[in-house]
């Protein structure tokens, strides 16, 4: 029995307009949030820690959507400490797919408050719903 599957959704691509320079605070701030109602591929994000020294701590989390009239659910958290060594200066975030919503916060506990560069991608689907 043979089946047939639909052709695969092609992508688009593109850089967010929620890229660029963010300037930490202490309380917990949305760095990126997309909660378009077409389907959606967050991908390769990139935080820039090089500007972190000795002293600093920056906590970085990810929440998403499970369902469109849903609340955001916390889904990873990290905490990154004093200046990154060499090799780990960035940090990627990638292959996040989600329907109804993805949203990225940041904040400074400890140290000189920083400016921290993001640079976020968008992959929508063309033709979804």
């Amino acid at each position: 029995m043979a089946t047939s599957y639909g052709a695969t959704p092609v992508l688009r691509l593109k850089r967010s307009t929620q890229s660029g320079e963010k300037a930490m605070t202490a309380a917990w701030q949305t760095v990126y949030e997309e909660t378009a109602s077409d389907a959606f591929l967050m991908w390769n994000g990139i935080i820039d820690l090089s500007e972190m020294q000795a002293g600093d701590i920056i906590n970085i989390r990810f929440s998403h959507k499970s369902f469109a009239d849903g609340d955001f659910v916390v889904y990873d958290q990290a905490a990154y400490k004093d200046a990154q060594p060499t090799e780990h200066k960035k940090i990627k975030i990638g292959d996040i797919a989600s329907t109804h919503g993805a949203r990225i916060e940041m904040q400074q506990t400890a140290g000189v408050l920083r400016d921290i560069y993001c640079e976020f991608y968008d992959a929508k689907r063309l033709g979804a719903g």
